[in-house]
Parts: C-alpha cells; structure tokens; sequence
C-alpha cells in the first residue's frame, strides 16, 4: 500500500459504511417486494414475473456492492497491518490523522508537540510508511 492509499483510508472507509447501508436498504426493499410476491393472489403470473425479474435484480446490485466492499475493506485491512510495521511514535500520529481522520493541528495539541514540528513529525511518519513498502518488495 501506498502513502495515497493510507490517505484514502477514512474516505475509502466512510465510502464501505456508506455502502453497508445502502445494502441494508436494498435488503428491506426486497423482503417488502417478497412479502407482496408471497401475497399475490392466485394467478397473477404476470405480475409475479415482474417482481421476480426486480428481486433478481436487486439481488445482483447487491451482489456487486458487497463484491466491492469485500475488496475495499481488504485494502483497508492491508494498510492497517502496514501501519503496524512502523514505530512509534510515528504509528499513533498516521493513525490519528489518517486512520481516526483528526486534523495535524489537533494531533500536535494532543501529543504536546508544536504544529510546525508535528508537520515535520508527520512527513518522517509517511516516509517510515513508505518505508516499509520497500523492506517487503526486497525481502
């Protein structure tokens, strides 16, 4: 993984939340639709056809969202157990502002660290980050 990657984390992140709920959405969309298809009268086929072509539908959707949340969320995994290679102090500061999504400035605040240092702090911590790609890709 790389540094864009790590920076991509909390929005890659809000992006599986997001489509978690989408899914769950689509999941009440299709139990109300089956609930009318199981109350349909009797000899509607028609009509019983259409729903089951939706439902069919709805189901691929589903499918592919989970196919691409499955993937993201084993990127987001992958850049977790790279962050883990990285000493500390280094480590809490990416995860504070990349992982938990914080502000620089209130990284500096926390860790009692000047803003301008933790500018610098925060450079060494991406280049140790990076660093870890290359001892793998030689290793």
């Amino acid at each position: 993984m790389t540094r864009e990657d790590l920076k991509l984390y909390k929005i890659n992140q809000d992006w599986i939340k997001g489509r978690m709920e989408y899914i769950e959405e689509y999941k009440t969309s299709i139990t109300k639709i089956t609930t009318v298809l199981s109350d349909m009268p009797k000899g509607s086929k028609e009509v019983q056809d259409s729903m089951a072509d939706k439902i069919a539908e709805l189901l691929d959707m589903v499918n592919t969202l989970s196919e691409e949340m499955l993937q993201q969320s084993r990127k987001q995994y992958n850049i977790l157990e790279q962050l883990n290679k990285v000493e500390q102090p280094y480590r809490i500061i990416l995860e504070k502002i990349y992982i938990q999504g914080k502000k620089l400035v209130d990284v500096a605040s926390e860790m009692g660290y000047d803003y301008k240092y933790m500018c610098k702090m925060n450079g060494n911590a991406l280049n140790k980050f990076d660093n870890t790609i290359n001892h793998e890709k030689k290793g």
